[in-house]
């Protein structure tokens, strides 16, 4: 193309459950637009979308994938995203990359757990949407039925626009119901034909339903339609592309990637009713600052929807242009952290190839190299304009584990090589627990889990195992006790000597460690009540039961004496520490542990499943909640029992449900369980 405008620009994604075949869709996609000779496979390793070493061994992808390509004098950019459930986030970052998202469905397996979830996260970014019912060529596949399906499920406005065909019972073909035309598959390549007489009254049925589903919705076109006036192709394809744009109908294409049948069909058609970037505002996406129009000369604004960090390039920013133009070398001004940068090299993306571009434009999705300053969710805008993005929102990642590292692997390189892979996925994030020793990371699930060690493996040598976290228990007193500790030294010279006499006493749940002094007539100077001070600080840091830190309690210093020549604060401090251990001794410690506010959201047919679960984790029900057709249920549940959640969840709801949890607060261990944890701690410190 000579000169990009941005009404020729058509920018979609790709979502569905894992395994419905949008991979392969990318591959035939790419071959009929003459981007590759020769098509790949996901079976073999060498398709374009599922190019990194984790995506071959496993044979699904975990990244998503960009592309852009040229087609009937249109600009394309479409990304590939991941299918299942553990890589959400790659879905989100494309939606807001996109105008329109098409929905690719498996017509021998129909609606599943994650089609659910990436088609209401499509709704929410007001896209305009398409269904491509996929591996109608297997025997299983049952178009009408998944079209039911679809229209029974979700609350849209379903409009067919291809429909298989069939010869002697086996798919060989598909018909344009808009076009008139029947499309063939011959040696990999389209052939259209007239329609078969023996389909004509089937077509026309068809025909029919898409007429009333689009003239519905055009008062002009209804009216017309009800005075028996004929309405031309011409006239229900312009209306068809409006309804599709303002997201009031949502075409349904039939076919098969596997076969290239039914494909630059779908993609002429998208050419035709798919919104272009200049139709499309992001008026929804901004924060602030008003709207500039999706022009070529308006001020440029874009931001930050994917960060990839290779240990080779570096930290890749990949952003969508929503206004103006990018040039290399410009001046561009990051309202996130208040500084202004200068773009050196700016890149088009065709799966793991970059192409070095002068210029991006409105409409256009890009990337920039090793710009550190960059994250996932920065606003890049002209220095003289104030526009502010919203920022993402990625699923909190739930599914916790402990990393050590593997044999012979430095315990920094790991922790490197782990927080440089959160730079890149805002589903995995890495933290060091200082009371357990252990660095954390938290993520969506065992399968992320997998794909990042193998990942960490493969780009930064780095190995390590993961295992659940240890719990940060506590320990406290349950009754008031009266100690005294008289600590005297001689050696020789001068000796040491402090003595203290105090009272200890537990205090309410959450109200950590208090210290007073009640000292008359001098029997401990002042300058030796600060050393018992922290001679009992630094005695509560372990319990007398299994060594974990002593909370809600409260010493009060009320008597003692001192010696003019040998009392220090060194002496009177372990004095402290001496009197708070006996305290301990007498005042009946208990364990406890941290428990959770635990919000689970799930439909209503698993509410008993959910309420059963919990009651086997030790936890309370507090409530529910109705929302969107759903039930909210608040619970308190002991961390102990919810690292294993986010994967017990799945199994539970199918994938339907989600959680959210954070810390509440410390309560007692029941005496059982407190048994055996203290058991298995002085086990391992023996």
């Amino acid at each position: 193309m000579s000169k990009i405008t941005s009404k020729d620009i058509r920018n979609f994604c790709f979502i569905s459950h894992g395994g419905a075949g949008k991979s392969t869709l990318t591959e035939m996609l790419l071959y009929n637009a003459g981007v590759i000779e020769q098509t790949g496979s996901v079976d073999k390793g060498n398709s374009q979308s599922d190019f990194s070493a984790v995506e071959k061994k496993h044979e699904h992808s975990v990244h998503n994938s960009y592309f852009n390509f040229e087609w009937h004098n249109k600009l394309f950019h479409f990304i590939d995203t991941p299918g299942y459930a553990d890589f959400r986030s790659e879905v989100i970052s494309a939606l807001r990359m996109v105008e329109s998202a098409v929905l690719l469905v498996d017509a021998t397996a129909g609606i599943e757990v994650n089609t659910g979830y990436v088609w209401n996260l499509a709704k929410e970014n007001d896209l305009a949407k398409a269904v491509f019912i996929n591996k109608i060529d297997k025997e299983e596949a049952d178009f009408d039925k998944v079209v039911d399906e679809l229209r029974a499920t979700y609350n849209d406005s379903f409009a067919i626009v291809t429909i298989p065909y069939y010869e002697g019972g086996k798919f060989v073909g598909i018909i344009d119901l808009l076009d008139e035309k029947l499309y063939k598959s011959v040696d990999g390549k389209p052939e259209a034909y007239p329609i078969p007489e023996t389909e004509r009254e089937r077509v026309e049925d068809y025909e029919l339903k898409l007429t009333e589903e689009i003239v519905e919705l055009k008062e002009d076109l209804m009216i017309k339609y009800l005075d028996g006036e004929k309405i031309t192709i011409k006239e229900l394809t312009k209306a068809f592309e409006e309804e599709v744009a303002g997201e009031q109908l949502v075409p349904v294409f039939a076919g098969s990637a596997l076969r290239n049948c039914g494909v630059s069909k779908f993609l002429d058609d998208l050419t035709k009713i798919f919104p272009s970037a200049s139709e499309v505002h992001s008026d929804h996406l901004v924060e602030s600052g008003g709207v500039l129009k999706p022009e070529p000369d308006s001020k440029f604004s874009a931001q930050v929807c994917k960060t990839m960090v290779d240990p080779y390039i570096g930290k890749l920013s990949i952003f969508r242009v929503f206004s103006g133009e990018l040039e290399r070398d410009d001046l561009v001004f990051i309202p996130n952290i208040e500084e202004e940068i200068k773009v050196t090299k700016l890149y088009k993306l065709n799966g793991k190839d970059q192409k070095n571009v002068d210029k991006l434009t409105a409409g256009e999705i890009g990337a920039v190299a090793k710009l550190d300053e960059l994250e996932t969710s920065f606003t890049m805008r002209d220095p003289e304009t104030d526009i502010y993005y919203h920022e993402l929102e990625f699923p909190k990642p739930m599914y916790s584990r402990a990393a050590y590292p593997a044999d012979g692997i430095d315990e920094e390189k790991m922790a490197s090589a782990l927080q440089r892979y959160s730079d890149s996925d805002p589903t995995f994030k890495v933290n060091y627990n200082k009371e357990t020793k252990e660095l954390i990371c938290d993520g969506m699930g065992t399968i992320h889990f997998i794909m990042i060690k193998e990942e960490c493996q493969q780009k930064y040598d780095v190995d390590f195992i993961i295992q659940e976290p240890k719990v940060a228990y506590r320990e406290t007193i349950q009754r008031k006790t009266d100690v005294e500790e008289k600590y005297k030294k001689q050696s020789g010279g001068r000796g040491q000597y402090g003595h203290v006499v105090m009272k200890v006493e537990p205090l309410p749940r959450g109200r950590g460690f208090e210290f007073e002094e009640e000292i008359f007539g001098g029997a401990i100077p002042g300058q030796y009540i600060p050393a018992v001070e922290k001679g009992i600080i630094e005695a509560k840091e372990k319990g007398a039961l299994a060594g974990y830190p002593v909370v809600d309690f409260k010493v009060v210093l009320y008597d003692g004496s001192y010696h003019d020549v040998d009392s220090s604060e060194m002496a009177f401090k372990i004095a402290a520490s001496k009197a708070f251990r006996n305290a301990l001794a007498q005042a009946k410690s208990v364990l406890l542990e941290p428990i959770m506010s635990v919000d689970v959201t799930v439909p209503q047919d698993f509410m008993g499943d959910i309420m059963g679960d919990f009651n086997s984790r030790r936890g309370r029900i507090e409530g529910m909640d109705p929302q969107n057709g759903k039930q909210i249920i608040k619970a308190k549940v002991p961390q102990a029992e919810m690292f294993n959640y986010a994967v017990e969840l799945k199994s539970i709801t199918g994938g339907y449900g989600s959680f959210d949890m954070k810390f509440s607060h410390y309560d007692k261990v029941p005496s059982d369980i407190s048994a055996k944890i203290i058991e298995r701690v002085n086990n391992q410190t023996a």
